[in-house]
């Protein structure tokens, strides 16, 4: 008995990954131009997806999860902030090839600019190493590469500028930086880190950028997949477990007074520094920096007058709860040292009565339990039915 409910499940299950990946169709004349510019209003928005590593083929809800936040954004930039795709998942040349097209054939589809970095899953115990799927990426117009992370061997380390509305300056400007995978530089083990070339780049690249601005910063985001070691000096530290704290070295920390967000795991920062943070102070241009891989975190905190930002991960195979979303971010050209940011969970892109949404999130949430989880197979199907005839 228990071995045929068991097998009637899984042709469930599969129906329900089967159906929607059959429905979900992609339409729009791909870019080649990629070069950003404020748009006349003077704004400039960008959606950051991180930790999509979803698997091949991806699940339907982060299918359709994707391609409605991007109908309801409309950015006009996507910022992939690493783990895109699972490599000790995928492993072969392949499967990695797929599961990059099957986000990228999306943002194709939606006409959107795409930049990326990695992250310490991207290339895992994968076959497909960096440089390979590197490859697969700027195969498509829309996908904003660069030439230094290929001659350092930092792939995904790059600027790229954003011109003012008329076009005769650069207004703002964000970095993507490569923070490694694992810690090979030392015997503090970890995660890795940025490493000193990338730094000297940065530094000789902002001074660049600021002698011509007439001498001024060009106020920059940076985006990356590992935060940075300051994180520890960022947050309020305990010497005993508080209400919303997390733990590290026999410590514990909340969020700081004025925080927003959530702190909904501990950090995972690498054990050491060369210097990323002192560098963004010493060039006064970058005003924030934007990580994921902590995929339940979703803090904006202000330290030093930089804001450390985390971006919760988009993906359905892993941490399957209410902070599974995206971030946005606004800027003012008119304004540059300042920008919006709000993060876009699942129920802030899906209207409750939306059956079909609904169902799928009670199906791959680890908040709903194996009851409601088979009764959403069930409801699912039924709401995907009457899709159809509206």
């Amino acid at each position: 008995m228990k071995s045929a409910m068991k097998k009637s499940l899984a042709i469930l299950l599969c129906a329900a990954v089967l159906i929607p990946c059959m429905l979900l169709g992609s339409f729009a004349a791909e870019n080649s131009d990629k070069t950003l510019q404020f748009n006349s209003d003077g704004k400039f928005t960008i959606l950051n997806f991180s930790d999509i590593q979803d698997g091949y083929p991806m699940k339907p809800i982060t299918k359709r999860y994707l391609k409605d936040t991007l109908n309801l954004v409309k950015p006009d930039l996507v910022v992939l902030t690493g783990d895109n795709i699972a490599g000790y998942r995928t492993k072969t040349k392949s499967a990695s090839k797929n599961e990059i097209k099957e986000f990228m054939d999306i943002f194709k589809a939606a006409n959107v600019k795409v930049a990326m970095v990695f992250g310490n899953h991207d290339d895992e115990d994968n076959a497909a190493d960096k440089a390979y799927q590197y490859e697969v990426y700027e195969s498509y117009d829309n996908f904003i590469g660069g030439d230094y992370g290929k001659s350092s061997g930092r792939l995904g380390t790059l600027n790229i500028p954003i011109l003012s509305s008329d076009g005769t300056k650069t207004a703002f400007n964000i970095w993507m930086t490569d923070s490694g995978t694992y810690n090979d530089e030392n015997d503090k083990g970890g995660y890795g880190c940025v490493h000193k070339d990338q730094i000297e780049w940065y530094k000789e690249t902002s001074a660049a950028l600021k002698e011509a601005n007439g001498g001024e910063p060009v106020y920059s985001i940076n985006f990356q997949h590992i935060v940075v070691p300051e994180i520890w000096d960022a947050l309020d530290e305990h010497d005993e477990k508080v209400d919303g704290s997390v733990e590290h070295g026999g410590k514990y920390y909340t969020l700081p007074e004025g925080a927003k967000g959530e702190l909904g795991e501990s950090p995972c920062p690498p054990e050491y520094t060369n210097g990323q943070f002192a560098a963004w102070l010493e060039q006064g241009d970058v005003i924030a920096s934007v990580c994921g891989h902590d995929h339940i975190n979703s803090y904006e905190i202000d330290y030093q007058g930089i804001k450390l930002i985390n971006t919760p991960g988009i993906g359905f195979n892993s941490y399957n709860n209410h902070v599974v979303g995206s971030r946005v971010f606004v800027l003012d050209e008119n304004n540059p040292q300042e920008f919006e940011t709000y993060c876009l969970a699942y129920n802030d892109v899906y209207a409750e009565d939306d059956a079909v949404a609904q169902s799928l999130y009670e199906l791959y949430s680890d908040e709903t339990d194996t009851g409601t989880k088979i009764a959403a197979v069930f409801k699912y199907i039924f709401a995907l039915f009457l899709s159809i005839f509206k």
